[in-house]
């Protein structure tokens, strides 16, 4: 019976948590002390509750480092003509066209300041909920990527503050968050937020697109629906052409974000999965 089961758990794991099998480079084999699965687990008695105020401890801390940089307005305008140009130059200012047809059009403009104001602190709480609900094992390296992710972009913030497109007078970028701001529940500044939380010159990476690309990958990768896959392609592509389209960020902050998630992200599930080895090896010496 004990092989059965251990044959019906490694069957399971390899058709349901693809994620743990492809990402981590685990069997599902049985391995004594391990409750039958070679896969890394969240600490003993991890409860919802303690979760919510671990994140809500983190988000405090990015916050604060967020909104601390000082009076770096200066050199933020000076990195954002940086960045405009090069993409000038190699012909890849792509969010001067969209911002172009999304301010001209009231019902698209409508739609891209609702998306930005509302899915990126919708969604992100929503999939991390569904993570340790419906896939615990896998819950602390994955949620950790996204963790460390924002952590590291912390240091973009610090060192590199930029200015988004919207700001910077002269190149005719139409600020979209502000033009729907009469009839929105956003400031007038046009910020995602409270202006009393909000650093506008966080633009480098954008941790808008790194998160949205997160909880695509998670969709497309560890849910079974076809639809909810669909839908987390859809979302990160949807994502990036907001931020871009309603004057928030440029197509190289865009890009740093995601291959900041991809790198990170990579190196925690990497890191993971050597802990997971070196685990395995230790518990069939």
């Amino acid at each position: 019976m004990t092989e059965i089961a251990a044959v019906r758990g490694s069957r399971t794991f390899g058709s349901r948590d693809r994620f743990g099998d492809l990402a981590l480079g685990l069997d599902g084999d049985a391995v004594p002390g391990y409750g039958g699965r070679s896969r890394l687990r969240g600490p003993v008695g991890l409860t919802w509750w303690s979760e919510i105020l671990l994140l809500a401890v983190l988000y405090a801390l990015y916050s604060l480092v967020r909104n601390s940089v000082g009076d770096v307005s200066t050199i933020a305008f000076e990195n954002a003509t940086a960045i405009l140009h090069l993409e000038d130059a190699w012909n890849l200012a792509f969010e001067r066209g969209l911002n172009d047809w999304v301010q001209g059009s009231g019902v698209l403009a409508a739609l891209v300041a609702v998306h930005y104001a509302t899915l990126h602190f919708l969604v992100t709480p929503a999939v991390l909920v569904w993570l340790y609900r419906r896939r615990r094992a896998e819950y602390r390296v994955v949620s950790g990527a996204l963790m460390a992710t924002t952590a590291v972009a912390l240091l973009g913030f610090y060192f590199m503050p930029t200015a988004p497109p919207r700001l910077m007078s002269g190149e005719d970028f139409v600020d979209v968050m502000s033009q729907t701001a009469s009839w929105g529940w956003w400031p007038a500044s046009g910020a995602p937020a409270s202006d009393a939380i909000s650093n506008q010159f966080a633009a480098m990476p954008s941790l808008h697109c790194a998160w949205a690309l997160w909880c695509g990958i998670v969709l497309a990768v560890m849910v079974r629906r076809t639809w909810v896959r669909v839908v987390g392609v859809l979302y990160p592509l949807s994502t990036f052409f907001v931020v871009m389209g309603s004057g928030n960020h440029f197509l190289l902050d865009v890009l740093a974000g995601a291959v900041l998630l991809l790198v990170v992200g990579g190196v925690v599930v990497l890191g993971a999965r050597q802990v997971q080895n070196r685990r395995t090896t230790a518990a069939t010496a």
